[in-house]
């Protein structure tokens, strides 16, 4: 027998016997504003020799209307009491009297503990009165109670010298409260009780039992309500804390120890009376507070219940047909906004170890059978419960388990709400784990028990290091339920850090595996489906296994459809990394027939896998070559039968592509899709180069054919601003660009033997972005270039450049889990242009020039790696663009000093840019090319014979790049 468990019993009679007689006043005492002690020791012509007690509580009302007096008024406050406090006399007894029968502490401390219990030898029966049916209203507000007194003490001399000593034992009569009557129990405003211990001290009897006609069941609870609101409430104390310590300090009773069965843990304990016929119930409500210690919760069946069933009055055979009357004792603990748990939650039942006819021990669980002759079950037995044996079989049925389902003698139910967390330890055994609005259990070191948990509205369930969590139904809605990396598993059902029967996951719940090992989870059926809101979005549950190659040994199932116009269009979603990777295995049982073949198959599905799911990839990497992602097993369901269906939930960058989920017979492989935005970016950039390179040699191009044309021009200094708008797409890569930048130049005519030549140098400054969804690139160029034009007498002439280019170009972007991406890259370039036409004149003024041209850009770049890792190689890129085409224009002269030549261009251009570039050792295709026909017109106008304006737009179109627009205006002004 364990002794603190006797204690619940007998503790108090030991020190009743030690107490002398207390002394009636007229009236109780209004101690508030005092320091008053509850034991005195006397010695003198009115009292004999010994230790007093003067605790009792009771009302002003003794000579009146009053059979009981106490000591203390009922309502302390602002005082320090030291002692123990009884409300044995608190109630008068008398139903005409409208004192109510309660206590309330304010303001106050006190140094042991209030009880209800008799603390002398001469307490009066009250039973006769009706006195012990009154419920007490107990309130404690902005107080503490620390049932630290342990031993009142009194050490003197008798009037001859010799020793007068006493000492009473307060330690082992309960805890800071500690009451066998029923009680209402408010705790408010940041008070501080060190433990709660609640027995049921008196009952409504039944008459007869079930087994007689005359038989009467009382339906009468004995009922307990404890509210805490932003207070704390600890374990308390059933042993001399005074006997060990630390560096010379004692423990407190509020000290909790987290390790076993121990009564000096329990924070708050009902234990209900296997003798009595009613049920006893406790609520216990905690808001905004914490409550550091165990609860415990003992029930036993009632007096007049049969758990193995009797023989009724109902009938004339002598049939076990009853099994007679109980109440069902409970325990309903719930907390709301913000509270704290630290402790266990034990079910237990008192048990007579020695046959003596006398509880003395405790054990786990409530009392339970599976004997449901007229009552039905309420609740599952977590050991399962066996067959009876049948004469008429051969069959052991007395040995096979049959199911769980029982009726127990008490329920325990914990309910968490807005917020509120509690952290298990020991092992807990409950009936029902609500855990709602944005709250969470932590299970780590310990173990919890509870036929059904569900979580609700953003909740959590944590199963951290050597935590372990059983049950029948888990239910996740919206919430998470997280096995820990480093939780401690077996194969053996014991040693799951999870234990289910059954997993119900939907509406974004998740149970999450990490890189737990593949025993950690032990199930029959993994239900992963989904609910429709009011707009037609799915909300599915998600089994996430990370990067774990996780086995799952339970029928994976929906009653789900990919076909969206069906009533039940829905999935589970499966979420993995790229290097993650599922099995279903199935239960291993395909037998949906329940008998004494396999009793075990009910619920069974026919295959390891049914209904439909979308796979998630949720990591994105820019390190990895295609062929490390490219057709990557990430499901296989290790069944023929299997009927599943599975699709991609969602896009994952990986390595430079995206890639999704594709389902092959009964697996699920990577599926390569297009560039990610990173990597198209970075393959972009030369092409993007080129174009800013190529609006530069138009500039170029427009100055050296404008002065074939208009006024005579000598050469001079000029301006120019150019710009224009890209879009790129070559089956692989594809980008918008826009450019804009100036150029300045000089340069001057000479004439030679056999032509007039104009010989120059300009610069050129430029600033493009290019865009594609997430990808961004910032470019900045810097230009120098050396011109000539060689006009013959014939109207032929041929223009020349040659040009050093350099580009920087920054890029970012985002990948598909969200990860901000950046990278900078810069390249030196090479160019040339040649160009040869002729000037057809078109009486005085006109001119059609029909041309070709060539012209060449010669990147190189180093080797680079984005923050992702992703590495790019060497950025060499070459382009040629060949162009023929044709220039009509026309001169108006206003005068020898103004003329406007407006003008119109068409041509055909071919860009040759055959390009690869490898990326993580892949080589992709980024160059651009192709066919395109280009048209434009514009104009120049000579204010003066030395200074003129001109402006000029054209369009490009057909080839893997397109100009949407191009625009140069700029001035000149001439020697």
């Amino acid at each position: 027998m364990h002794p603190w468990k006797k204690k619940f019993v007998v503790s108090q009679l030991a020190l009743a016997c030690t107490l002398a007689v207390t002394s009636q006043a007229s009236a109780s005492t209004d101690i508030s504003g005092t320091t008053y002690t509850t034991f005195n020791h006397y010695n003198d012509s009115a009292y004999a020799d010994d230790v007093y007690y003067n605790g009792y509580v009771g009302w002003n009302n003794y000579a009146t209307d009053s059979i009981y007096n106490g000591d203390i008024y009922p309502v302390i406050n602002k005082a320090v009491v030291n002692g123990v406090i009884s409300t044995y006399y608190l109630d008068d007894g008398i139903s005409t009297n409208a004192n109510s029968n309660s206590l309330t502490i304010k303001n106050s401390t006190i140094h042991g503990m209030i009880t209800s219990e008799c603390m002398t030898t001469d307490c009066v029966d009250r039973d006769a009165t009706g006195y012990v049916y009154d419920r007490l209203a107990l309130t404690v507000d902005s107080s503490t109670i620390d049932d630290n007194y342990e031993h009142y003490t009194y050490n003197g001399t008798h009037a001859d010298g010799t020793v007068d000593s006493h000492i009473v034992d307060i330690y082992d009569l309960g805890t800071a409260i500690t009451l066998d009557q029923e009680v209402d129990l408010v705790i408010k405003n940041n008070s501080h009780v060190a433990g709660i211990a609640l027995t049921q001290g008196y009952e409504w009897r039944d008459i007869d039992d079930n087994t007689v006609s005359t038989g009467v069941d009382s339906s009468e609870v004995f009922h307990n309500t404890i509210n805490v609101t932003d207070s704390t409430v600890t374990s308390g104390s059933w042993s001399d804390e005074g006997t060990s310590g630390w560096f010379g300090s004692n423990n407190n009773a509020s000290d909790y120890t987290g390790t076993g069965v121990n009564s000096d843990d329990v924070a708050i304990s009902a234990i209900a009376n296997p003798n009595a016929d009613n049920a006893m119930q406790t609520t216990v409500n905690l808001t905004n507070s914490t409550l550091m210690g165990d609860i415990l919760f003992s029930s036993n069946f009632d007096n007049n219940f049969f758990p193995n069933g009797a023989d009724s009055y109902r009938d004339t055979n002598s049939a076990v047909d009853t099994n007679g009357w109980d109440g069902t004792d409970r325990m309903d603990v719930t907390l709301n906004n913000g509270s704290k748990w630290v402790g266990a939650a034990m079910s237990m039942h008192q048990v007579d170890s020695d046959g003596d006819g006398v509880y003395d021990d405790f054990a786990v669980g409530t009392e339970a059978t599976a004997t449901l002759l007229d009552i039905a079950a309420n609740s599952l037995w977590p050991w399962s419960t066996y067959g009876i044996n049948n004469g008429d079989t051969a069959y052991d049925e007395n040995g096979h388990v049959i199911g769980n389902e029982v009726y127990q003698s008490g329920l325990f139910n914990v309910t968490l709400n807005g917020g509120s967390r509690w952290d298990t330890s020991k092992t807990s055994l409950i009936d029902t784990l609500s855990i709602n609005s944005g709250s969470v259990v932590s299970v780590a070191d310990s173990t919890l028990v509870s036929d059904t948990i569900s979580l609700t509205g953003g909740s959590a369930l944590n199963i951290n290091e050597d935590g372990h969590v059983a049950t029948h139904a888990l239910t996740i809605d919206n919430s998470n339920v997280t096995i820990a990396d480093d939780v401690s598993a077996g194969w053996g059902v014991d040693d799951a850090a999870l234990y289910a029967n059954t997993i119900n996951i939907t509406n974004n719940g998740m149970l999450d595996v990490g890189n737990s090992t593949t025993y950690a989870l032990q199930a029959d059926r993994l239900n992963l489906t989904s609910v429709t809101d009011s707009h037609g979005n799915v909300h599915s549950g998600v089994l996430n296994v990370h990067s774990n190659n996780f086995v799952l040994n339970a029928d994976l199932a929906n009653d789900r459809t990919h076909d969206t116009t069906k009533s039940n269009y829905g999935y589970g979603t499966i979420a993995m990394n790229s290097d993650g990777h599922l099995t279903v295995n199935g239960n291993g049982d395909a037998d949906t027939s329940f008998d004494q073949s396999e009793v075990d198959n009910a619920g069974d599905a026919v295959a390891a896998a049914s209904g439909n799911y979308k796979v998630r990839i949720d990591n994105a990497d820019g390190k990895g070559s295609v062929a490390a992602y490219k057709g990557k097993e990430l499901v296989y369901v290790n069944d023929k039968h299997s009927t599943a269906t599975f699709s991609a939930a969602n896009k994952a960058d990986l390595g430079a592509y995206t890639y999704q989920a594709k389902q092959e017979g009964n697996t699920v492989v990577l599926e390569q899709s297009r560039l990610t935005d990173y990597a198209n970016m970075a393959l972009s950039i030369p092409s993007a180069n080129s174009n800013i390179w190529n609006l530069q040699q138009d500039t170029v191009a427009t100055r050296l054919t404008q002065s074939r044309h208009g006024l005579a021009d000598n050469g001079g200094a000029w301006g120019s601003y150019f710009g224009g708008s890209f879009n790129g797409d070559n089956s692989t890569i594809g980008y918008d660009q826009n450019v804009n930048g100036v150029m300045v130049g000089l340069d001057s005519k000479i004439d030679g033997n056999y032509a007039q030549w104009i010989v120059g140098a300009a610069a050129g400054f430029a600033k493009g972005e290019l865009n594609d969804r997430t990808g961004k690139v910032e470019q900045d160029s810097q230009t120098a270039y050396l011109y000539t034009s060689a006009r013959f007498a014939n109207n032929v002439f041929i223009d020349g450049s040659l040009n050093y280019s350099h580009f920087n170009n920054d890029l970012s972007a985002s990948m598909s889990n969200g990860q901000y991406v950046d990278g900078s890259t810069s390249s030196d370039a090479w160019g040339f242009g040649l160009k040869l036409g002729y000037d057809a004149k078109l009486g005085d003024a006109g001119y059609v020039t029909p041309y070709g041209s060539i012209s060449g850009l010669f990147q190189s770049g180093d080797d680079y790696r984005l923050s992702n890792g992703m590495k790019v190689g060497d950025q060499s890129y070459d382009s040629l663009r060949y162009e023929l085409g044709i220039d009509v224009g026309y001169t108006f002269a206003y005068s020898d000093d103004q003329a406007l030549t407006p003008y119109f261009k068409l041509a055909y251009v071919y860009d040759d840019a055959d390009n690869h570039t490898r990326v993580n050792g892949d080589s992709i295709n980024n160059g651009t090319e192709g066919s395109a026909v280009r048209a434009g017109l514009g104009t120049q106008f000579s204010f003066t014979r030395n200074f003129s304006a001109y402006t000029g737009v054209n369009y490009l179109g057909g080839g893997d790049v397109d100009q949407d627009w191009a625009a140069n205006v700029g001035v000149k002004y001439t020697w």
